[in-house]
C-alpha cells in the first residue's frame, strides 16, 4: 500500500471496502435503497456523504446522474479511480459537507448512509439540525437517509459513538419540511428512512 493511499488513521478506502462488503446491515441497507429509493430515471441524485462511492455506483444504472459529495479528498480520489474502472461516466465526484453541500445544479433525491450520524455523534442534535437542513437546501423531491440511529429504547454501544433516536431525525425531517413515508428497520440501531417533501 503506497503513501497516498493510507489516511492518517491508516484505515483506508480499501480497508472501507473490505469492511463494509462483510457487514450484513451496510449491505442491507444499500439495497434497499437500490430497490426502494424513489428514484427515477430522469433523476439527479446527491450522494452526501459518499466515501468510497458504494452508493454512488449502486444507484447509476436507475438514473440520469449522481453527484457525490464528502469532505476527504483521499476517498474522493479513491471512489473517481473506482467509478473510472467501471466505466461510469454518470457519476462524478466533488468535496461537499452537509451543511455545505457544493450542488449548483437542480437536485431530484439526497441520499446518505452511514454519514449522517456522525454529525450528532460529534457536536448534538443542533449538528444534526444543521445538516439535515444542509441537505433539505438543495430542495429535493425525496431524502433517504440509512444509517445509524435507535429505533427502539438506547443501547450500549460503549464510549466511541453517540447515537440520535429514530423519533429526533424523524421531528428535524419534518421540521425542514419532510414527511417520513417509509422505514426500514434493519436492527435496533441501523435503518433506513425515506422521506418525501411536503412543504417549502
Amino acid at each position: 500500500m503506497n503513501e497516498p493511499e493510507e489516511s492518517h488513521q491508516g484505515y483506508t478506502p480499501m480497508d472501507y471496502d473490505e469492511d463494509s462488503a462483510t457487514d450484513e446491515a451496510y449491505q442491507t441497507c444499500v439495497s434497499y435503497i437500490v430497490e426502494h429509493a424513489p428514484v427515477e430515471r430522469d433523476d439527479t441524485v446527491v450522494d452526501m456523504g459518499t466515501g468510497t462511492g458504494t452508493v454512488a455506483v449502486e444507484l447509476a444504472s436507475k438514473c440520469e446522474r449522481v453527484l457525490g459529495r464528502d469532505i476527504n479528498d483521499e476517498w474522493l480520489r479513491y471512489a473517481r479511480k473506482k467509478t473510472a474502472e467501471k466505466g461510469l461516466e454518470n457519476v462524478s465526484f466533488d468535496h461537499g459537507s452537509f451543511q455545505e453541500p457544493n450542488v449548483e445544479e437542480a437536485v431530484d433525491v439526497v441520499v446518505t448512509s452511514y454519514a449522517l450520524y456522525m454529525a450528532y455523534d460529534e457536536d448534538g442534535e443542533e449538528a444534526l439540525r444543521a445538516a439535515i437542513e444542509g441537505i433539505s437546501s438543495l430542495n429535493p423531491s425525496h431524502l433517504v437517509i440509512a444509517d445509524k440511529m435507535f429505533f427502539g429504547p438506547p443501547e450500549s454501544r460503549g464510549d466511541y459513538e453517540t447515537l440520535p433516536q429514530m423519533g429526533v431525525v424523524a421531528n428535524l425531517l419534518a421540521d425542514a419540511g419532510f414527511t417520513l413515508t417509509d422505514v426500514k428497520i434493519v436492527s435496533g440501531s441501523v435503518g433506513v428512512l425515506v422521506a418525501t417533501r411536503t412543504s417549502g
